[in-house]
């Protein structure tokens, strides 16, 4: 056997694993267009996004005792305090007010209804996060404005001390000054840096989980909509001659996720054997 043969060999294997491959990335690029359409036309990325930061907002329990150590009132349910968390982040991020039970309706399906959460939701990830900091900030900055969002931010974020009772007070108070009490001056401002430190990790946490789980859906959805569009070419294909065996059929499904699976890694496997084939 010559090095020719060798390479004729390969040349016919690069050749045929090529055209699947091609299909593949055809599947591949259908499905994105497909997914892309959908997510544009029903607005799956704002739904998304606000289905995850109300489920974080509802994942934070706030003990009454924190309300009463900043001489506020406690609320009578937790349901109370998420509401007005929500509204007052969407009010500090858009300078808009909503109503607190706005938390709990989705996303308007007419795209002529614009409400304010709209406006946050519909933002891409990094800048709506960016806009979720500012407010963060702003809490931080004046807690006795929106004390349940400072709360929501600040007391989650220590549970076991009490650096969020200490800055609700000393925000309210004229700063010390270095010459007069060093001490406490710099006491408040170590306090003011790790609130601010902590909540910017819990921001940052929340947005690295979001952006998985994201882009775990998008590789999901299109797994699943390539293998239903291999699935439905096979069939066609096969239409004038059906298979007979139901093992026939359930190798046309086992073919078409597989294929699904496939599909995503097509478009760099078909580059890769292109080259192959040009010698590059």
């Amino acid at each position: 056997m010559t090095p020719e043969d060798v390479y004729r060999s390969i040349d016919r294997l690069v050749g045929f694993i090529l055209r699947y491959a091609i299909t593949l990335a055809a599947i591949s690029a259908l499905s994105m267009a497909l997914i892309e359409t959908f997510k544009a036309l029903f607005s799956w990325r704002d739904r998304f996004h606000k289905r995850r930061v109300r489920d974080w907002i509802q994942s934070v329990e706030i003990p009454p005792e924190a309300f009463i150590e900043i001489g506020r009132p406690p609320l009578v349910n937790h349901s109370d305090f998420r509401e007005r968390v929500y509204s007052q982040l969407i009010r500090l991020t858009t300078g808009e007010t909503v109503d607190p039970s706005a938390m709990g309706k989705s996303i308007e399906w007419t795209p002529w209804v614009i409400s304010p959460d709209n406006a946050l939701f519909a933002l891409e990830l990094e800048k709506m996060m960016g806009q979720i900091q500012d407010a963060a900030d702003a809490a931080l900055e004046h807690p006795n404005i929106n004390p349940e969002l400072y709360l929501f931010f600040s007391a989650a974020a220590h549970p076991d001390n009490d650096d969020h009772i200490r800055w609700f007070i000393w925000a309210q108070q004229p700063p010390a000054s270095t010459a007069d009490d060093p001490a406490r001056a710099k006491s408040q401002a170590d306090t003011y840096v790790r609130l601010r430190r902590f909540i910017r990790r819990r921001l940052d946490a929340f947005q690295l989980t979001m952006s998985y789980r994201w882009q775990t859906g998008n590789q999901v959805a299109s797994v699943l909509l390539g293998a239903v569009a291999l699935f439905g070419c096979l069939v066609y294909l096969a239409w004038t001659n059906p298979p007979q065996n139901p093992l026939d059929w359930v190798m046309l499904v086992v073919v078409s996720l597989a294929g699904g699976i496939m599909a995503p890694a097509a478009k760099d496997l078909v580059m890769a054997l292109k080259r192959v084939r040009s010698g590059g």
